[in-house]
């Protein structure tokens, strides 16, 4: 496979931003701290990957080490080029690895969209099991918010959450587990974070 014209770069948030609210099925850039990469075929972006710290505090503990980073959102635009998300992961990893010393890397694939995970597994990540279902809301037109959306609302209001809920015209839907992918940094973090957990 030919892939020379590529390159992988750090990229600004604002770039990072408008490419997954345009490209990933999400239509959300992530909150927090996120350290977004792009694929460039000579002058021209076609992919975006952004790390960052996961929502779950206890990640690093359930999985056995003290820094874990996450794959947050990763999407490209069409049409497909002959460059692989594998790839894309493969490189970046060692790029962000300067700035952010992981234990492990964890991405989640979200069945309900059609995602099990193959671009993971092609990258090294070993499957670890589940999540556990989440409630989230969905509004009117039957696109998906966050719980948080409604808690946030409520908090502002001083109002109950069943109230906020039915002000912003939320309704609660129980979402599929989530499958968790696993890269560990090496074969001996891997060791001492299975000692760890034993």
């Amino acid at each position: 496979m030919d892939l020379s014209g590529y390159s992988v770069n750090k990229i600004d948030h604002h770039t990072a931003k408008e490419w997954v609210e345009t490209w990933h099925y999400s239509k959300r850039y992530p909150t927090g701290k996120n350290i977004p990469y792009g694929v460039y075929n000579d002058q021209e972006l076609y992919a975006v990957i952004v790390y960052g710290i996961g929502v779950n505090p206890y990640q690093a503990q359930f999985l056995g080490v003290d820094r874990v980073l996450e794959i947050k959102r990763m999407c490209r635009r069409e049409p497909a080029q002959d460059y692989p998300l594998s790839k894309l992961i493969g490189v970046s990893s060692k790029l962000v690895f300067q700035e952010f010393p992981y234990d492990c890397l964890v991405a989640f694939a979200d069945p309900e969209y059609g995602h099990e995970g193959g671009v993971y597994k092609a990258s090294s990540f070993e499957l670890h099991g589940k999540t556990n279902a989440e409630w989230h809301l969905e509004d009117e037109n039957g696109d998906k918010r966050h719980r948080r959306y409604a808690f946030r609302y409520s908090r502002r209001k001083d109002i109950p959450l069943a109230q906020a809920r039915e002000e912003l015209g939320l309704k609660r839907i129980k979402t599929a587990p989530k499958y968790r992918w696993v890269r560990y940094r090496s074969l001996r973090v891997k060791r001492l974070a299975v000692k760890r957990k034993a």
